[in-house]
């Protein structure tokens, strides 16, 4: 354009206003030139300073893969001004040893109860549900060391997180574990192995009373009567306490996760409850007995286009007594859920048993159904006994469908693996007497009583017709059990009662 337009004024006549507007037209250019030159610079310098920024987050996060510290924790032999980075010099309060350590770094933890600072009744690593801003950090956690650390044995040495009159603001134990968005460096390790997780004595319970059927209790030797939901209040003694509903383990995470070897019991609100990002979550060798909603629940926390670097195998587990949402049984009471955004998912060598609505349930499904069309749901070789349903699917035009074991293979939304799933093989008496002989009992026997009521002349009634409201009548329902409180002592009996099938003895 400044060419075309020099030329068009050399053919004009010389002058003071010609010389003047060429000399506009070059300083406009020549100041355009720097403009951009600038800009370029400019451009050049973010560029070289993010990618300066890359380099250092990728060699931090590089770096954190390899093993960090240990740290060691004791709350009986520890003290509140130690480091933690020897038995000799070991902390007290484990939420202290979670603040001070770094990416992979190591924390082993001494028998005894960890309630948290101050014994406030949680733990955290990240804060939970925040998981975008407080992106936590990729820790392992191995309890059951005795004090002197010199010897582990998670049944013998009991480490546990076992609150009895706190008032919750966040899961038992929670951990985020998160790099930053499109990080695209190694991925750390989450290990949470050998923990007992109890929540039996923070729950609101009647108390037992076999003579009142408004408590639930099925039998003398149950420990109290039905579990009280938040916004319930019968007309009966009670013991424990009504904090709100919490999970006992919370994992919003990535990278390589375990949980093994770990019991939880009496959860008011899952056992664990967790969003997986990219990576491979295993969950093994744990006992769940007694957990409300359902014992094991993980959704897939990432893009679409990153659901195949999602999986999850839970296997080796032991899980019983999950109860439904509210003593009326309408829904939930699932021991292992199939979610959403995980590719692939394998549930295998467990037992699944008395289970209050199923044991295995598969009812999600992915809106892309080109996503949906790649997922894998195997369930194969696992046990089942005294449950509502083995399997419970989604299928069109009824609400569910329910699935023994033995017919697990005709459900095509399991699969490619299906094989091996079968009702408890006789001759496993060891493995039945130690699960709590009065519990089992009063699951057997369970009953559920339900009457309604409706009285025309009630004082409510008549002022209701009076202002022309609807008229009101009552429902009672009483299970004879309903995820009554479980003696988290006798869960550790059934490590190791059936070869190769639910929970073996932890190494």
């Amino acid at each position: 354009m400044l060419a075309a337009i020099l030329a068009m004024v050399a053919v004009q006549p010389a002058g003071a206003q010609t010389d003047a507007f060429l000399r506009s037209i070059k300083n406009k250019a020549t100041g355009a030139a720097r403009n951009e030159l600038n800009k370029g610079k400019q451009k050049a310098i973010e560029n070289a300073k993010q990618a300066a920024q890359d380099k250092a987050t990728e060699a931090k996060y590089a770096s954190a893969s390899k093993a960090g510290k240990t740290y060691y924790v004791s709350v009986s032999t520890g003290s509140a001004r130690a480091d933690g980075l020897s038995p000799e010099t070991a902390m007290k309060d484990l939420q202290k040893a979670i603040n001070a350590a770094e990416d992979n770094d190591i924390i082993l933890v001494a028998e005894g109860n960890y309630l948290g600072n101050m014994d406030r009744g949680y733990i955290e690593v990240g804060q939970f549900g925040n998981s975008s801003s407080d992106k936590g950090k990729f820790l392992s956690f191995y309890g059951g060391y005795s004090t002197d650390f010199s010897e582990r044995d998670v049944i013998k040495y009991v480490t546990k997180i076992q609150p009895y009159d706190q008032k919750f603001i966040a899961p038992l134990f929670n951990i985020n574990a998160r790099r930053p968005f499109d990080y695209k460096g190694p991925l750390g390790n989450v290990v949470v192995d050998g923990f007992v997780f109890d929540f039996g004595e923070n729950n609101l319970y009647c108390a037992a009373n076999v003579n009142d059927e408004i408590t639930g209790t099925p039998n003398e030797g149950v420990l109290t009567g039905r579990f009280i939901e938040p916004d319930g209040s019968p007309s009966c003694p009670k013991v424990g306490f009504a904090n709100g509903n919490e999970y006992a383990l919370h994992m919003d995470v990535e990278g390589n996760v375990r949980v093994a070897n770990c019991i939880f019991v009496n959860c008011r609100d899952y056992g664990i409850s967790a969003l997986m990002g990219k990576g491979h979550m295993e969950v093994c060798n744990n006992i769940f007995i007694s957990c409300r909603y359902s014992a094991c629940q993980v959704r897939g926390n990432t893009k679409e286009s990153e659901i195949e670097q999602v999986s999850l195998d839970f296997h080796h587990n032991t899980v019983l007594f999950t109860w439904t949402r509210t003593k009326a049984f309408e829904d939930m009471g699932q021991g292992f859920r199939f979610m959403n955004g995980i590719r692939t998912i394998d549930v295998h060598n467990n037992i699944f048993g008395c289970n209050s609505n199923c044991g295995v349930e598969r009812v999600y499904y992915e809106s892309n159904k080109s996503v949906e069309a790649l997922k894998q749901s195997n369930l194969y070789d696992n046990y089942f006994f005294a449950n509502k349903r083995d399997l419970e699917i989604a299928a069109p035009g009824v609400a569910t469908i329910s699935v023994s074991a033995d017919r697990i293979e005709e459900a095509e939304q399991i699969g490619p693996k299906f094989e091996g799933n079968k009702d408890l093989p006789a001759g496993n008496d060891a493995f039945l007497n130690a699960i709590d002989k009065s519990y089992l009992e009063g699951f057997m026997s369970l009953k559920i009583i339900q009457s309604q009521s409706y009285n025309a002349n009630s004082a409510a009634n008549q002022l209701n017709r009076m202002f022309g409201l609807n008229q009101q009548g009552t429902e009672i329902v009483r299970p004879s059990m309903y995820c009554n409180k479980y003696p988290w002592e006798k869960a550790k009996d059934l490590f190791g009662k059936v070869a190769d099938y639910g929970a073996q003895l932890p190494e």
